[in-house]
């Protein structure tokens, strides 16, 4: 004759067990989200320091190229037949300073083109949308015959890095001689004795995002250099 066993009574989860893994679930998921939201503001941020290198290394891959064919072609590929003021003659670097240099050269195998780079604070801009400067431009034209270098990009169509850092911190460009040492360009300089002892242009440009890192809490700033040599002036 068989007898009943009595069952246990079974047991569930109690109220503070449940809230305790609510607890560790609520900290696991905050935790994961955190680290999400990490994950997009530091892709936000390399998104824009791509964006920035990119037009930076598009705008000193041009200057170099620029500068290397400055002052070509000079007087003497003419034997002597046309003067500074001839559009088949280019006239290389002949104003330079601390934040503009302008210069003539056949830049790319079209003819001579005066080419002008410039800074601008944006004081008085007046375009469309929030204002992108302080910019660093560059201008070119071709040469025009009988006229005067200073003259030339007068008007002329530019491209710009946008965004600059303000000149107080940093020069854009500096100039050197031929043994590698400075050469005083605070001020302008167009007498070509002065400018004959430059053999070398660097430039430096330093651009900043139009939002913060909130990850660090500072600006996002990229900074690049180039150096060209001066082959033909």
């Amino acid at each position: 004759m068989s007898m009943n066993k009595k069952q246990a009574p079974q047991r569930g989860f109690t109220l503070i067990e449940l809230l305790m893994v609510v607890l560790l679930l609520s900290i696991v998921v905050g935790a994961l989200f955190s680290q999400i939201e990490r994950a997009q503001v530091r892709y936000k941020v390399e998104d824009q320091k791509v964006d920035l290198t990119q037009q930076e290394r598009e705008f000193i891959d041009q200057f170099t190229r620029d500068l290397h064919q400055a002052g070509y072609p000079s007087v003497a590929v003419y034997g002597g037949t046309f003067g500074l003021n001839s559009f088949k003659i280019a006239a290389g670097v002949w104003s330079i300073s601390s934040t503009d240099l302008r210069m003539e050269g056949d830049v790319d195998g079209t003819g001579v083109q005066s080419v002008e780079y410039s800074y601008f604070d944006g004081t008085g801009w007046s375009g469309p949308g929030p204002n992108p400067c302080p910019c660093l431009r560059r201008s070119a034209t071709a040469k025009v015959d009988g006229v005067a270098p200073s003259l030339q990009t007068a008007g002329a169509a530019f491209t710009q890095v946008q965004n600059v850092v303000p000149l107080a911190l940093q020069p854009i460009f500096s100039a050197y001689d031929k043994n590698g040492s400075p050469v005083d360009i605070s001020s302008t300089i167009t007498d070509p004795t002065q400018l004959a002892k430059i053999k070398s242009v660097q430039i430096t440009v330093t651009t900043q995002g139009l939002t913060r890192d909130n990850d660090v809490h500072n600006s996002i700033q990229v900074s690049m250099t180039g150096m060209a040599r001066l082959v033909n002036n």
